[in-house]
């Protein structure tokens, strides 16, 4: 039986003292409670209040989802947390020069992501790793003197991925198993979960082989989620115990987050994003910037303009549906003009691209 109800679900008349768990909605989606991503997201704030530097690791083959993952995890978490935090997003280079990387930061509560460290024994010699080790000890006394809250996020390929030291974290999410993965995984989280991580594989073949699969929530009972749709199939560990979640991406949660894309530091040829902008509003102002960017926002589905603009736009969609007028009738009626023009870079300017 397959179920995606939003009601409690009973069980058959034969086990009729017992319940299968409660399906809920998320923003429209059916997914089952106890599957829940922001319960794993409650948990890692709470212990954060109690501790000056919490670590989460992500691990899963390459394209398996963990840097979007990442993403999900720390807008979720400064979003939903008491204390304001903010997002840094760092490569590997950044963590092996982890001391540098924590000078250049103001004194604030952060999550720091690393993306991608698999490798990094290989590229990193015994002293640089040293020296992560020591900068994470003193992560929390930042430049000028202030104790903060870190929340460090690392993703890396597989579970003995990282030195020792590092990869000890007080939570886990695993996106995907592969077949030299699993004996690692039963081995670190213990005997008793070969079964959960065995059936984590398969749910994730069959997500990836046909764009669905079926998670066991009852003894005949099964719940269907849509790949990507807009979830993923994920494994949480809490060092007290494994169970199943679903995640989405970051911008199915908000589309847009101010403070994740300030966490995006580095742009077009290294420039900031302070750097980029500033750029863009000397080239056409701060006002002519700014409306071309809530139009752009507009064109991909994206609304940012006011409320009696919003209902002018709903009302003439209306007419255009209704064919009580044409947009061109429209446009003559108010002698709007197509604007014909190019874009012209000078040569000093990072987009600049010579002709061919």
């Amino acid at each position: 039986m397959i179920i995606q109800s939003t009601k409690l679900i009973q069980k058959s008349k034969q086990t009729s003292n017992t319940q299968l768990p409660t399906v809920i909605k998320w923003k429209g989606q059916n997914m089952v409670r106890h599957h829940s991503f922001l319960s794993t997201i409650n948990e890692i704030i709470a212990w954060s209040l109690d501790s000056d530097v919490t670590k989460v690791g992500i691990v899963g083959e390459p394209s398996s989802g963990k840097s979007t993952l990442a993403e999900a995890i720390a807008h979720a978490t400064h979003k939903r947390a008491k204390i304001p935090f903010a997002v840094r997003v760092f490569a590997k280079e950044q963590l092996m020069n982890f001391k540098q990387t924590l000078a250049e930061l103001q004194p604030a509560n952060y999550i720091l992501v690393f993306d991608d460290l698999s490798f990094l024994g290989a590229d990193a010699n015994k002293k640089q790793i040293d020296m992560i080790k020591q900068a994470e000890t003193t992560i929390r006394h930042l430049p000028g003197g202030q104790d903060v809250k870190i929340i460090l996020i690392y993703n890396y390929h597989y579970t003995l991925g990282l030195d020792k030291y590092l990869r000890q974290a007080h939570f886990f999410y695993y996106t995907t198993i592969g077949s030299q993965e699993r004996e690692n995984m039963v081995n670190f989280l213990g005997k008793k979960y070969q079964g959960l991580i065995e059936r984590f594989r398969q749910y994730r073949v069959q997500a990836v082989a046909h764009k669905h699969w079926l998670m066991k929530i009852g003894p005949k009972e099964q719940f269907m989620y849509k790949y990507r749709q807009p979830f993923i199939p994920v494994l949480f560990y809490n060092n007290l115990s494994l169970r199943f979640i679903v995640t989405p991406t970051r911008h199915w949660i908000d589309e847009i987050c101010p403070v994740c894309t300030i966490g995006k530091s580095i742009n077009i040829d290294g420039q900031t994003l302070e750097e980029v902008v500033k750029a863009a509003e000397e080239k056409y102002t701060t006002r002519g910037f700014i409306s071309a960017l809530k139009l752009k926002l507009f064109v991909n589905g994206l609304t940012t303009y006011g409320k009696t603009t919003v209902k002018t736009l709903k009302y003439l969609d209306l007419l255009l549906e209704k064919k009580a007028v044409s947009l061109e009738d429209l446009a003559n009626y108010y002698k709007i003009v197509i604007t014909k023009t190019k874009l012209r870079l000078k040569p000093n300017d990072p987009l600049y691209e010579p002709p061919r």
